[in-house]
């Protein structure tokens, strides 16, 4: 079998960091097979992404601008949290509301990879995607999370003060590189058990999250079911009803005909009764006579 070249392992494995986490464990135990021996321990240590991990990855493949925007915005509200606290006086309220919005821009644009590979941006999910995104720019392997990241918060630079002016200045000029990401190190097997069993805590989190809102989805069902009944029966009812109101209408309707026919034929015969009392009046005058 022909094995890949060394230059191009780290592409595959960001390949492999870019397909859905139900896809991954079998892509990388087929690239596994077509590595050189020296290579194959550490990419099969790699671990499968949990969803939330996997949709920041996906901001950093499919959506570079929001995921560097997001970056950027971070790291200069780092470098004025670092500057007030060598004494300047930068505009942290402007550095926050810019971080805050790129925060913003970069969920939404998560919502819509979670839309997009059919995968519910659930609550659970979702808190776990911004704490992470909370926490950038915290390592160098963009791309390649497996797991959601914490924030570590900027109360960590306030341990810089004790370490005088000039340790905090340098961290404020200068922004820390990104390097490439690199294949894992080699772990030992103890290393292994223990990701496998996160791996499997994770996915035992998962299939809950997925039961719980599947029978969130249930119970929806029945409630909408039982309304469509009730609307159904009451409908039923109404049409019963207006049935009975029409027939008695037309019911009605025929009576007042009856009536307003009788009434014509009663008029018409008090007439001709009328004309003849007249006429037997003319005739008694004229016998008077």
């Amino acid at each position: 079998m022909e094995e890949l070249s060394t230059m191009s392992l780290d592409q595959e494995i960001d390949q492999l960091y870019q397909l859905k986490p139900e896809a991954f464990t079998a892509a990388r135990n087929e690239l596994v097979k077509l590595l050189p021996a020296s290579d194959r321990a550490a990419v099969k240590t790699l671990q499968k992404p949990t969803v939330p991990a996997w949709a920041v990855n996906q901001l950093y493949w499919q959506r570079r601008r929001a995921f560097k925007a997001l970056v950027d915005a971070a790291e200069r509200l780092r470098t004025a949290h670092a500057q007030q606290l060598a004494g300047r006086h930068p505009d942290i309220q402007a550095a926050e509301r810019d971080h805050r919005d790129a925060l913003k821009a970069a969920a939404d644009e998560i919502r819509e990879i979670l839309k997009e590979a059919g995968e519910p941006a659930s609550p659970l999910t979702m808190n776990a995607v911004t704490e992470t995104l909370q926490a950038l720019p915290g390592r160098a392997d963009y791309g390649r999370l497996t797991k959601p990241l914490k924030p570590l918060g900027f109360e960590a630079l306030s341990g810089l003060v004790r370490g005088g002016g000039a340790t905090i200045a340098r961290l404020a000029d200068k922004r820390p590189p990104m390097p490439p990401p690199k294949p894992p190190a080699a772990r030992s097997p103890a290393d292994d058990k223990a990701a496998a069993k996160r791996e499997a805590e994770a996915k035992k989190r998962e299939q809950a999250e997925a039961r719980r809102q599947a029978a969130e989805r249930e119970r929806d069902l029945r409630t909408a079911t039982a309304e469509a009944r009730t609307a159904a029966a009451e409908l039923s009812r109404a049409e019963m009803a207006l049935a009975r109101v029409q027939r008695e209408r037309k019911d009605l309707q025929t009576r007042l005909d009856e009536l307003t026919s009788r009434r014509d034929e009663l008029a018409l015969e008090v007439d001709q009764k009328k004309k003849a009392a007249e006429r037997a009046s003319g005739e008694v005058e004229r016998l008077k006579r």
